[in-house]
């Protein structure tokens, strides 16, 4: 099912493709524990989908994340494929009116730009966290930020430099939608909550990269958290809340369509269909 109703809002999972990463990109899960979990060899490629979710509510398109563009072209020939899907669907880029940006890292936000450097998204207002802005968008770069924060921090103030962006804060942000910082994976990593008529749904972000590993073991991180240790507590919280609400979650990275029930498994927890 790749559309959701929830309340007055329709949520459209849309995929951008599947980016293809590798086991060394886990912290605290050994190879073999690895493999065994997602399946796939040590030194085989690991495939995660990337969704982005287009929200239609009282005649505004709103899309959470912007994909990852072509600037992984090179090397990864699968992905790039939202504005395409986007325009399948009857909403091509320049009909989007709102991103809600999760966190300004590559696979979320490269799709702002096209090769030339023009806006993918030519009429849209870019929502991004107060706190997330100040990380990437404002601070000095230090030299002791590592090569990844750095090239980061360039990369992300050219992606939003043509943009209208509305730094937000926690709290309702458009009539029915709620940001709520959940950092850790970024500082100002956001997640979304869409309420209507009593029905609810998470777009969640990054809070799970690899639902194969990070669910049976919530405390495995990756070499991309800014704060590794608060990326796993902040994952705890977010499970065991989506779990004991019986919350319909939407992942950036769950298997397309990527929309599922998050639910206790002993002392891990799964995803059930939606």
């Amino acid at each position: 099912m790749t559309t959701r109703q929830v309340g007055e809002f329709t949520v459209t999972a849309v995929s951008d493709g599947v980016l293809y990463s590798n086991h060394d990109v886990i912290l605290g899960v050994d190879k073999d524990d690895s493999a065994r979990l997602t399946g796939v060899p040590y030194g085989q490629p690991l495939p995660l989908d990337v969704n982005s979710f287009l929200i239609r509510h009282n005649g505004k398109l709103i899309l959470s994340d912007a994909g990852t563009g072509q600037g992984l072209y090179p090397v990864q020939k699968n992905l790039g494929k939202l504005p395409e899907n986007l325009r399948a669907i009857g909403a091509p880029p320049e009909a989007i009116d709102v991103i809600m940006l999760t966190h300004l890292h590559s696979d979320h936000s490269m799709g702002l730009l096209d090769e030339a450097g023009s806006k993918v998204f030519p009429n849209a207002e870019l929502f991004i966290h107060e706190v997330e802005a100040a990380f990437w968008l404002d601070r000095e770069i230090q030299p002791s930020d590592s090569e990844r924060l750095a090239g980061n921090c360039k990369k992300q103030r050219t992606l939003t430099a043509p943009y209208r962006i509305r730094r937000i804060k926690d709290g309702e942000v458009l009539p029915g939608i709620t940001a709520m910082l959940r950092p850790g994976h970024t500082p100002g990593h956001t997640n979304w909550l869409i309420e209507s008529k009593g029905e609810r749904l998470l777009i969640r972000g990054d809070i799970v990269h690899l639902a194969a590993v990070q669910l049976a073991r919530p405390d495995a991180r990756l070499i991309y958290d800014v704060d590794t240790d608060l990326a796993a507590a902040t994952r705890q919280k977010v499970l065991e809340w989506a779990a004991s609400e019986r919350l319909c979650v939407a992942g950036a990275h769950l298997d397309f369509p990527g929309f599922g029930f998050v639910k206790r498994s002993g002392g891990r927890f799964a995803i059930e269909a939606a």
